[in-house]
């Protein structure tokens, strides 16, 4: 009988892991467009299928995802922010509508995208700015494509560089400013699942 080389069984596991974190890409990305994430929960979870090293990893990656289980109650649904001599804020769990409109006349708005979820794979958002600012906070790899117009104001991605994360929901933010500025600043990451899932299941690789 044939006896399977060593390098054969390693490259079959490399090949296995591959296939297996492709289709675990899939299944989060549907997850997210669908809403059934926000994108805190899906940066976590997309970062660590990176990461992982076996097919049991990545399962348990992927375990008790909220769309298998019906999802919790609905979100708020964010259609407009506006703020106008003032501030307004959007923050908790909320659910980003495919397009969202933001206007700050004298005024400030913050973003948190972390808890939202998204209401489609690609979502707009549109920014008018007239002598007022408009900060988004959003988890890192997370897919943000920052376009528009400056008239004595600005606009910046201040994020840490880097490939977004693969399947990533898009988040387009066209900006339209006067005197005002819109900043995209960086969430800093809730945890690292990974190190969680090998804690639990006493892997040597654990930290």
């Amino acid at each position: 009988m044939d006896e399977i080389k060593p390098d054969s069984a390693a490259e079959a596991r490399g090949q296995a892991v591959e296939q297996a974190r492709r289709a675990a890409v899939e299944e989060l990305a549907q997850q997210a467009g669908q809403g059934h994430l926000t994108l805190d929960e899906y940066a976590e979870r997309a970062t660590a299928v990176e990461q992982a090293a076996a097919v049991e990893e990545l399962d348990a990656v992927l375990r008790g995802l909220p769309g298998e289980e019906g999802g919790g109650p609905a979100a708020r649904r964010a259609r407009w922010l506006v703020a106008v001599f003032g501030g307004t804020e959007q923050r908790g769990r909320w659910r980003l509508s495919s397009h969202l409109r933001i206007v700050a006349v004298m005024g400030g708005v913050t973003l948190d995208l972390g808890l939202a979820e998204s209401e489609a794979p690609d979502c707009l958002i549109t920014v008018v700015a007239v002598l007022g600012g408009v900060e988004l906070i959003a988890p890192p790899g997370v897919s943000i494509q920052l376009t528009g117009f400056s008239l004595l104001g600005g606009k910046s991605d201040e994020r840490a560089g880097g490939p977004a994360l693969p399947g990533s929901p898009l988040i387009r933010v066209r900006c339209v400013t006067l005197l005002g500025g819109v900043k995209v600043k960086e969430r800093p990451p809730r945890r690292s699942l990974l190190e969680v899932i090998r804690a639990r299941r006493g892997s040597p690789n654990a930290a």
